[in-house]
C-alpha cells in the first residue's frame, strides 16, 4: 500500500547494494525516491496511477511477524513489455538485513501459487544476473524455473533504463575506496559489458568510461586495466541479464516433487 512507501524507500532504493540489481539510478536520494514513486503509484493497491489490475497483478510487501511486522521486502507481479502473451514477469527484493534466510525462495513459492490459483496464466517469467547473483539463479532452478529465450534489456525496460544503470554503475566505480573493492568493480564491468553487447556503447568507449571514474589510485594499476578488459569481454560474450519461464506444468511438477520428497 501507499502507506509501505517509507520502509521501500529507505530498505530497498534507499540501500545501493540491495536495488543494484533493479535496474534504476538509485545514487542519489533524489534517484531513489524516483524509483520508489515509480513503484508504489503504478503497483501499489492504492497508488494513484493504478488503474485496477488484475488480482494476481500488483506490489506486496514481506514483514516479519516474528519482530513487530519489521520490512522485510518486496515482490511483484507485471506484465512486461516483449513477453508472451498470457505471461507475466515477477521480481523480489530482499532488505540486507534477512540476507541469506530463505526469504527469496520462500516467498516465491507464494507468489507463484497466487499467480496460478488466481490466474489463468501460461507461465510466470523472471530475470537475474545470474554472474552477479548465483544465489538468484539457484532460487529460480529449485522453483523450476529452467532459461528461457533472452529478453535484452533494451526490449524489456527501452534505452533510457539502459542509460541509468550505466550512470548507476559508474557512480559505484567512482565510489571504491581501500582494498574491498574487486567484486564491485567485477560486477560493473560485466554489466557495462552487457551494455556494450546491446549496443548502447562500444567495447573500447566502455573500457574508458569506467577507467576515467576510477579514482587515480585504482585507475592507474595495470593489473586492475587487465581486469575490467576481462569482466567486460565476459559481458560482452556471455550475456550477463539472464530470462527464466516457469511453467504450469514445471509449477505442478515442482509441487509433486516436494509433496514425494
Amino acid at each position: 500500500m501507499v502507506g509501505d512507501r517509507p520502509d521501500v524507500a529507505e530498505y530497498i532504493f534507499g540501500d545501493t547494494e540491495v536495488a543494484k540489481t533493479l535496474v534504476h539510478n538509485v545514487s542519489s536520494r533524489e534517484g531513489a525516491l524516483a524509483a520508489t514513486n515509480a513503484w508504489i503509484d503504478t503497483l501499489a493497491i492504492d497508488g494513484k496511477k493504478n488503474i485496477g489490475t488484475a488480482e494476481h497483478i500488483g506490489l506486496w510487501t514481506i514483514r516479519d511477524e516474528s519482530r513487530d511486522n519489521q520490512f522485510v521486502g518486496i515482490r511483484g507481479v507485471f506484465v512486461a513489455p516483449g513477453l508472451p502473451a498470457n505471461s507475466v514477469a515477477t521480481f523480489v527484493a530482499v532488505a540486507r538485513a534477512y540476507w541469506g534466510q530463505g526469504v527469496s525462495s520462500d516467498s516465491s513459492r507464494i507468489l507463484c501459487e497466487h499467480v496460478f490459483e488466481t490466474s489463468d496464466a501460461d507461465a510466470i517469467y523472471t530475470r537475474v544476473w545470474p554472474n552477479l547473483n548465483p544465489a538468484s539463479d539457484a532460487v529460480q532452478r529449485r522453483l523450476g524455473f529452467v532459461r528461457a529465450k533472452r529478453h535484452t534489456l533494451r526490449n524489456t525496460f527501452g534505452e533510457a533504463r539502459m542509460k541509468e544503470v550505466l550512470e548507476f554503475d559508474l557512480w559505484r566505480a567512482s565510489q571504491l575506496r581501500g582494498e574491498d573493492f574487486d567484486e564491485t568493480l567485477r560486477q560493473v564491468s560485466i554489466r557495462i559489458g552487457q551494455l556494450a553487447a546491446e549496443n548502447l556503447l562500444d567495447s573500447e568507449a566502455a573500457f574508458q568510461r569506467i577507467i576515467n571514474t576510477l579514482p587515480d589510485a585504482l585507475a592507474c594499476t595495470e593489473d586492475l586495466q587487465t581486469k575490467i578488459m576481462d569482466d567486460l569481454k565476459s559481458g560482452l560474450e556471455n550475456p550477463a541479464w539472464a530470462t527464466y519461464r516457469l511453467s504450469r506444468d514445471n509449477w505442478s511438477a515442482s509441487l509433486r516433487g516436494t509433496s514425494s520428497g
